[in-house]
């Protein structure tokens, strides 16, 4: 009896340890559990130094260290999808990302398939003006942006499917198209054309050639870059809303990382006076 009792025991404990086991291996995280505690983030690593490749192989610039906040703020590992830009929403639709961090501006035909963010950082319009051109028809940037498109002769060059041209042509001017955007540079600085309007970029197009380019910032048009999450992903699209507005307050992302990238704005745009507030202010 003893020698059965002391069986049963061992059967208990024996039991006992095997669904204390089951239990134990029931806890472990599955790699799909595993896959919902990553945040995939689709961006495009050709934008230095806001989007890009550093000489590690690892993932680097701006948008970056706003994906990884982003991350920490929900509570979620980072992982950096490198995507061609005109793969982006589409990479999104399917699943293959959970969000987009990519410069990405809000359109109409963009906003049909994604949803987007409020802003979180910004682009000016600025018109990159060939110096004789600019000092025969006295061009500063006091002048009023509609005196400036009204120039009668003025030659106007932009790069195909961008503000360079669908801009001026909302003022009632004439573009020529370029598919490059060397070509249309080179046409400024050597007077075949007199003016190219583009992004922030313009300014490092003057810095290219200063003695033959000049830079006009009487625009008002400002682009707004965006995060971009699945359509009624209500609950991510709150949670990108809530850390941009985040970004900006006093002590935010963005106070903490101008040490870092004021330096880094001013070398990529030509300009020491402009640093990390001038890409993510909006206008007045």
């Amino acid at each position: 009896m003893k020698k059965f009792s002391k069986l049963i025991l061992s059967l208990i404990l024996c039991t006992g340890g095997i669904v204390g086991c089951s239990s134990s291996t029931s806890t472990e995280i599955t790699p799909q559990e595993a896959a919902t505690d990553k945040l995939k983030v689709g961006v495009d690593l050709k934008f230095p130094p806001f989007s890009y490749i550093d000489e590690n192989g690892a993932p680097a610039g701006f948008e970056i260290d706003v994906a990884n906040a982003f991350g920490e703020f929900i509570g979620k590992e980072v992982e950096i999808v490198n995507t061609d830009f005109s793969l982006l929403i589409p990479a999104l639709e399917t699943g293959d990302v959970d969000i987009l961090i990519a410069d990405m501006a809000k359109t109409e035909d963009r906003a049909q398939k994604v949803d987007f963010s409020v802003p979180y950082r910004y682009s000016s319009t600025l018109a990159l003006v060939n110096k004789d051109f600019a000092n025969l028809h006295n061009i500063t940037n006091d002048m009023l942006e509609d005196e400036f498109f009204a120039i009668e002769d003025a030659n106007f060059v932009g790069l195909s499917g961008t503000k360079g041209v669908y801009y001026p042509q909302s003022k009632g001017v004439k573009v020529t198209e370029v598919t490059e955007i060397g070509t249309g540079l080179i046409e400024i600085s050597q007077g075949l054309a007199d003016i190219l309007i583009a992004s922030n970029e313009i300014h490092s197009f003057h810095a290219a050639d200063a003695e033959n380019t000049t830079v006009y910032e009487g625009i008002k048009a400002q682009d707004a870059s965006n995060f971009a999450v699945r359509k009624s992903d209500s609950e991510m699209l709150e949670k990108a809303n809530e850390f941009i507005a985040s970004m900006y307050e006093d002590g935010g992302l963005y106070n903490q990382m101008a040490e870092k990238y004021d330096p880094i704005i001013a070398e990529f745009l030509h300009n020491d006076d402009l640093g990390l507030d001038y890409i993510v202010t909006p206008a007045n």
